[in-house]
């Protein structure tokens, strides 16, 4: 009798257990994320910025040198070194005159070679700045179903299979 009292508690514990309902959890899907840089040649932005600080400096020279009466300012048609070249050949003042706008103009020749050299060294240097490339590339492992069968144990002597699988 006490053999069929265990078997049968252990019949009523196995069926309720398999009654109770259980949460299942899908698989979620693996992302992962990679960011990849690669040099793609020189900075276009830099070489860009420096021709266009160049052009805002010569072109100025370029209608001075064509407007003006002074033979110095020929020179101004020569990019980088001919305001320089213009400073060195400027007649000097007269004596009983005001030189403001002599000093106005060197003033002037100065700012425009500083201008016309900053634009030329950022040419040059975006054309030896390499520029790089980012991209972010998200990829995500879909998981398909799968069902795998095996052999199992069931109980102390019996054998069965068990399913196993993802959906």
């Amino acid at each position: 009798m006490k053999l069929c009292v265990v078997v049968g508690f252990a019949s009523v514990a196995f069926c309720a257990a398999a009654g109770f309902p259980r949460v299942a959890r899908a698989q979620e899907a693996v992302t992962t994320q990679e960011t990849t840089s690669q040099a793609t040649g020189p900075s276009m932005a830099m070489v860009g910025t420096g021709i266009v600080i160049f052009g805002l400096s010569y072109i100025p020279a370029i209608v001075v040198g064509t407007e003006s009466g002074t033979s110095a300012d020929r020179t101004l048609f020569v990019p980088l070194a001919g305001p320089w070249i213009d400073l060195t050949q400027r007649p000097g003042c007269a004596p009983a005159t005001s030189c403001n706008s002599e000093n106005a103009a060197k003033v002037g020749l100065v700012v425009d070679g500083v201008f016309q050299a900053i634009g030329a060294l950022t040419v040059i240097g975006g054309f030896l700045t390499t520029s790089h490339e980012t991209r972010t590339v998200q990829s995500s492992a879909a998981l398909h179903p799968t069902l795998h069968l095996t052999p199992a144990q069931v109980g102390a002597s019996g054998y069965g299979m068990a399913a196993l699988g993802t959906f």
